[in-house]
């Protein structure tokens, strides 16, 4: 899921001449290592509220599998949740 978001903005970034495509799969991968942080960190906060980070933490360690399924059944409103996470992670990793 982080790696194709990633992709995505980096091929936005080659239709604008904004990088060079050689460095176009270095930037994914680093893209979506920090956007994979960004998005776990804010999931932990939300899901603090239901007192349910603990067992958040052990997934991503064991079984990052299931985390999708487990954040959507947590989460209310999980997609939009992301959504909303993904666009600022853009705004930041990005810089616009």
């Amino acid at each position: 899921m982080f790696y194709g978001i990633a992709k995505q903005w980096v091929d936005e970034l080659l239709k604008q001449n904004r990088c060079e495509p050689a460095a176009a799969e270095q930037l994914v991968s680093e893209y979506a290592q920090k956007l994979e942080a960004i998005f776990n960190e804010e999931a932990k906060k939300q899901l603090q509220r239901f007192n349910k980070a603990d067992e958040f933490e052990r997934m991503l360690l064991w079984d990052t599998q299931y985390v999708s399924k487990y954040l959507n059944q947590t989460i209310p409103a999980f997609y939009s949740f992301r959504e909303e996470v993904f666009a600022k992670a853009k705004k930041t990793i990005l810089g616009e």
